[in-house]
C-alpha cells in the first residue's frame, strides 16, 4: 500500500481497481442459479435484512459528508458495489444501499438484537463487517426459544490498516480521509476492505434473535446471512459450502504441469448439534472433482464429521490433456463412503467456479492478489525470529517502555534529556560517540551460525526469520552495488545471512528460511522523497549540538530508493543462491517495489519447486498472512495470521537494561503458543542475541523447555487446524482447555492440569465408542473416558499427569 502518494495517477488506479473487482466477482458469483430441487435438499442459507437496523453511513460521496469511523472518514460509495446481493465463500449477502445518499448502509454494534424472522436450527453466523481502527472482538448473544442464551465470540479485521494490510472480499482503492488527522489529505490510498467473518452457533435449540457485541467491540455490520440447520434427520445432512480453487499445491518440489493443485472444499454437516448417532459420519470417506478441465489425482479424505460441525477439505487435481493452467472452469463434487459409494450430499452438483491449474504470477496486482501462504506454512506453527544488528551494541532501552532495537531513532527523538536513551547515552557513551561508532564494535567475533541453527532446531521451530536489515539500513548481507553499508565491508567483515543460511541447509534442512527486511532506513537521504512519520529520510542531526549531520558510513547515492536499492535488496534475497528466501518478512510497509517484483519471485521459486510467502508488511494491496505484534485472539481469525512477540515481552533486539526476572517463562509461553494454533495463528518467538551472537539463558531455556514439550506433544499442534465448533472451553467447573483438529484426530489440550483424576469439559467432543484416548508424552496406555450429561471426561491419574510439564494434551484417534 502507498497511502500518501499524491502524485498517483488516479486513472491508472482506478482502472486497475475495476479489473481486479471485476475479477472477485467473476470468482465468487455462482456460475448459475440454485435449481428447486437443489434448494429443497437443504436450506442453502438466511438472509437477513438488516434496513431497520442500520444507524450509520458508511459509504460518503465527498470527504465533507464522510464520518463512518466518527472521525471523519468513509468509504467511497461509488467504489462499492451497486448490486443489491454479493456471494462471497459459497454465501449470499443483501448488500445495503452503498449508493443512497440518503440511507444508513451499516450497523454500528452497540449491543442491538438482530431479530429472526422465522426462529429455527442455525449452524453458523456469518457476516460482511469491519472493525476499527484495528483488529477487535466481540461477544455475540445468541437467543433461544426456551427463553435462555449462550454467548460465541466474534473477531473481525479492519477496514484497513496503515502499513500492512488485511485482505477481505470486497475493497476499494482509497477512502476519504480527514485532512486534519491524515496529513491535510482528502483521500488515504490505503487499500480499504468490507470483511468476511463466520462463527459457529450451536444447532440444538432454535434461535429467535442475535445480539450484537457491545459498542466496545468497534465493529460495524453490513450484512448478516445465516446457515440453517436440519431438524429431524437420520443420516449426515451433507452439504457443500463452497469450492475454492487454490495457487497451492500438494507435491512440494514439483514443478510446471507435474504440481498437484490443490482445490479447498468446504463441507458442513448440517444434522443439528444433538442429532443422534446416524446423523455422523465415522469412517473413512474421500472427496473428489469432476470437470472438463480437471482430473481429481489426489482425493481428499477425512474420518469423522459430526453434527453441527464444517471441515475443510483438501482435494489434488491436475489438468486435463489440452487446459492451459489460469482456465477459468467449473467442478461438482463427489464424496463417497469407504466402499466408494456415492453419498447424498446437498450442492454437490452445483458447477462450482475453479481456475483449473496454477499460471505463472505476473507483476500486477490481480496476479499477485492470487498468492497465498503454502501449506507448509500453516503446518509450522512456530518459528524464531532473530533481531541481531548493530543495535546490539548499544542494547538499551527503557525496558518496558521502548523497542531497544530502536536506539539510533530514540537517541535523536527527541534529543534531549526527556528521552531515556538520549540519557542513557550521555551518561555511558559521551555527546561524541554517534550510533554509527558503534559499527566498529559490531564483530560477531566468536559467533557461531551453527549454534542458533541447534537452538532453532531443539526449540521444535519449523521455521526462522532473521533480520537482514533493520531500520538503521545496516544490511547482514551483500548489497552489492546498491550499498556499502553491510556487514561484508563493515563490522564483521563476514556475509552473516549466508553463515545462518548455509548451516540451516546443513545441519536442519527441515527448517524453512525467512528474512526480515525494512522497507525504510531511518536516515538514508535518498528515502527523503517517499519519508514519513517516523522514516523521515534525511541525514540525523548530531543528538547533542544539532550540527548536520551524524555519518550514514557506507551510503551509496542511488536516484531513486525504490527501484535502485529496496527492489535490487529484496530480488538479492529471492534468487541470489547464497540466500534464496523462503519467506519474506517485511516490515514498515508503504513505498514498495514489492508489487513490480513480487510476482517474479514467486515464479522463481516456483521453478525450482519451493512454495515462498509473505507477510503484510511489504507495502502492497495483497499478503500471504497478516503480522500482529504480542497479540492473541479469543476466536478464529478470517484471515492467517502469525503473531510475533520477544521472549522478552517489551523488545525483539536484546535489552541490557531487562532484568533476568523480566523475561517471559516457559510457564508463560507454551499456553500461549497452545491459545494462539488452536485460533488458527502462527507463533514467532523472537530471541535478541548479545553483540557477539550469544543468547542468554533467560531466552535460551524457556526455548529448550518448550522443544521438550513439542517433542513429545507436538501432535497436537503440528500441521493441525482450529475445529469449527469452538477453539477453546474455559467453562466454571471444568478443565481450561483448547482444541485442534487433524483429518484423523482430535485434541485436547489443557491448560491446566487436570485435578481430582480427570479432566472435563461440556463441548461437544467428536468422539464415539471404539476411538481411543492417550495422553501425549504419557505412557501411551489408552485412557477411560465417558460422555454423561453432555460433560465429556478423561480419566487420568497422576502419574501419568507427572510426565509432562506445562500443558497436556489428550489425542483422540477416530475409530475406521
Amino acid at each position: 500500500m502507498l497511502p500518501f502518494l499524491s502524485s498517483l495517477d488516479k486513472s491508472l488506479l482506478f482502472g486497475a481497481w475495476l479489473g481486479a473487482y471485476d475479477q472477485v466477482q467473476r470468482i465468487f458469483s455462482p456460475a448459475v442459479p440454485h435449481t428447486a430441487a437443489e434448494s429443497a435438499q437443504v436450506t442453502d442459507f438466511v438472509q437477513l435484512n438488516l434496513t431497520s437496523y442500520f444507524n450509520a453511513k458508511a459509504a460518503a460521496t465527498s470527504a465533507a459528508n464522510a464520518n463512518f469511523d466518527g472521525s471523519g472518514r468513509a468509504y467511497p460509495a461509488e467504489l462499492l458495489p451497486s448490486a443489491s446481493s454479493f456471494n462471497y465463500s459459497g454465501l449470499e449477502y443483501i448488500l445495503p444501499p452503498f449508493q443512497d445518499p440518503s440511507a444508513n448502509d451499516a450497523i454500528k454494534a452497540s449491543g442491538q438484537t438482530i431479530d429472526i424472522p422465522e426462529p429455527q436450527l442455525f449452524q453458523s453466523f456469518n457476516t460482511l463487517a469491519i472493525s476499527f481502527p484495528g483488529v477487535d472482538a466481540g461477544n455475540l448473544t445468541v437467543n433461544f426459544d426456551d427463553g435462555t442464551s449462550t454467548e460465541v465470540s466474534i473477531i473481525i479485521a479492519p477496514w484497513y490498516s496503515q502499513g500492512s494490510m488485511f485482505d477481505g472480499p470486497i475493497w476499494v482503492p482509497w477512502h476519504y480521509a480527514n485532512p486534519q488527522l491524515d496529513s491535510n489529505l482528502t483521500r488515504d490510498y490505503n487499500r480499504t476492505h468490507i470483511q468476511f467473518a463466520t462463527v459457529s452457533l450451536p444447532s440444538d435449540k432454535n434461535i429467535t434473535s442475535i445480539g450484537l457485541p457491545s459498542s466496545d467491540a468497534q465493529q460495524a455490520f453490513f450484512a448478516i446471512t445465516l446457515v440453517p440447520a436440519v431438524p429431524e434427520i437420520i443420516a449426515p445432512a451433507l452439504s457443500i459450502q463452497n469450492v475454492r480453487s487454490t495457487t497451492k499445491w500438494l507435491n512440494e518440489g514439483a514443478t510446471g504441469d507435474d504440481r498437484i493443485q490443490i482445490v479447498e472444499v468446504t463441507i458442513n454437516n448440517l444434522a443439528r448439534l444433538n442429532a443422534s448417532l446416524d446423523a455422523w459420519i465415522t469412517s473413512k470417506t474421500s472427496v473428489s472433482l469432476s470437470s472438463s478441465s480437471l482430473t481429481t489425482v489426489t482425493p481428499g479424505t477425512f474420518v469423522r464429521l459430526r453434527p453441527d460441525d464444517q471441515i475443510v477439505v483438501n482435494v489434488g487435481v491436475q489438468n486435463a490433456a489440452g487446459i492451459a493452467a489460469g482456465t477459468s472452469s467449473t467442478a461438482t463434487v463427489t464424496i463417497s463412503d469407504a466402499n466408494g459409494t456415492s453419498l447424498a450430499v446437498a450442492r454437490a452438483t452445483e458447477p462450482w467456479s475453479v481456475t483449473a491449474g496454477i499460471p505463472d504470477w505476473q507483476n500486477t496486482d490481480d496476479s499477485l492478489m492470487t498468492h497465498e501462504s503454502p501449506e507448509w506454512y500453516d503446518d509450522a506453527k512456530f518459528g524464531i525470529f532473530i533481531h541481531w544488528g548493530v543495535f546490539s551494541v548499544p542494547a538499551w532501552a527503557p525496558s518496558g517502555e521502548q523497542y531497544a532495537e530502536w536506539y539510533d531513532w530514540w537517541l535523536h527523538n527527541p534529543p534531549n534529556n526527556s528521552s531515556a536513551i538520549w540519557e542513557h547515552h550521555l551518561e555511558t557513551y559521551g555527546p561524541d560517540v554517534v550510533y554509527d561508532d558503534f559499527i566498529a564494535n559490531f564483530t560477531a567475533e566468536g559467533w557461531s551460525p551453527d549454534d542458533w541453527i541447534d537452538l532453532i532446531a531443539d526449540a521444535g521451530a519449523k521455521y526462522f526469520v532473521i533480520v537482514t536489515k533493520h531500520h538503521d539500513g545496516f544490511a547482514l548481507f551483500d548489497t552489492k552495488n546498491t550499498s556499502n553499508r553491510n556487514s561484508l565491508l563493515l563490522g564483521p567483515k563476514r556475509d552473516i545471512i549466508q553463515d545462518v543460511m548455509t548451516s540451516a541447509k546443513t545441519r536442519a534442512p527441515q527448517l524453512r528460511r525467512g528474512t526480515y527486511f525494512s522497507l525504510p532506513e531511518w536516515f538514508n537521504p535518498d528515502y527523503g522523497p517517499y519519508g514519513h512519520g517516523q522514516w523521515p529520510g534525511h541525514p540525523a542531526l548530531n543528538a547533542f549540538n544539532g550540527s548536520c549531520c551524524d555519518p550514514f558510513i557506507g551510503y551509496v547515492h542511488v536516484d531513486d530508493y525504490i527501484t535502485d536499492l529496496q527492489g535490487p535488496q529484496m530480488e538479492i534475497l529471492f534468487t541470489d543462491p547464497r540466500y534464496e528466501t523462503d519467506i519474506l518478512w517485511c516490515d514498515i510497509g508503504y513505498a514498495s517495489a514489492f508489487p513490480s517484483i513480487g510476482g517474479t519471485w514467486y515464479n522463481y521459486a516456483a521453478g525450482q519447486g519451493r512454495q515462498v510467502t509473505r507477510d503484510d508488511r511489504c507495502g502492497s494491496n495483497m499478503t500471504d498472512f497478516v503480522t500482529p505484534e504480542y497479540a492473541t485472539y479469543p476466536a478464529t481469525l478470517s484471515q492467517k495470521w502469525e503473531t510475533t512477540e520477544g521472549i522478552d515481552p517489551f523488545s525483539f533486539g536484546y535489552n541490557q537494561d531487562t532484568p533476568p526476572s523480566g523475561y517471559q517463562s516457559t510457564e508463560e509461553l507454551i499456553p500461549k503458543f497452545i491459545d494462539i494454533v488452536s485460533k488458527g495463528g502462527n507463533y514467532l518467538l523472537d530471541i535478541g542475541p548479545t553483540a557477539n551472537g550469544s543468547v542468554v539463558p533467560e531466552m535460551t531455556q524457556p526455548l529448550l523447555a518448550m522443544g521438550k514439550w513439542l517433542n513429545s506433544s507436538g501432535a497436537a499442534i503440528y500441521g493441525t487446524r482450529p475445529w469449527w465448533i469452538a477453539n477453546a472451553d474455559q467453562s466454571d467447573g471444568h478443565t481450561n482447555v483448547r482444541f485442534t483438529t487433524t483429518l484423523d484426530a482430535f485434541y485436547i489440550i489443557a491448560l491446566t492440569e487436570p485435578s481430582d483424576g480427570a479432566l472435563t469439559t461440556p463441548a461437544p467432543v467428536p468422539i464415539v465408542a471404539n476411538d481411543t484416548v492417550t495422553m501425549l508424552g504419557g505412557t501411551g496406555k489408552a485412557l477411560n473416558w465417558t460422555v454423561t450429561d453432555g460433560v465429556f471426561s478423561i480419566e487420568v491419574d497422576s502419574d501419568e499427569l507427572s510426565m509432562v510439564q506445562y500443558a497436556w494434551a489428550f489425542q483422540v484417534a477416530y475409530s475406521q
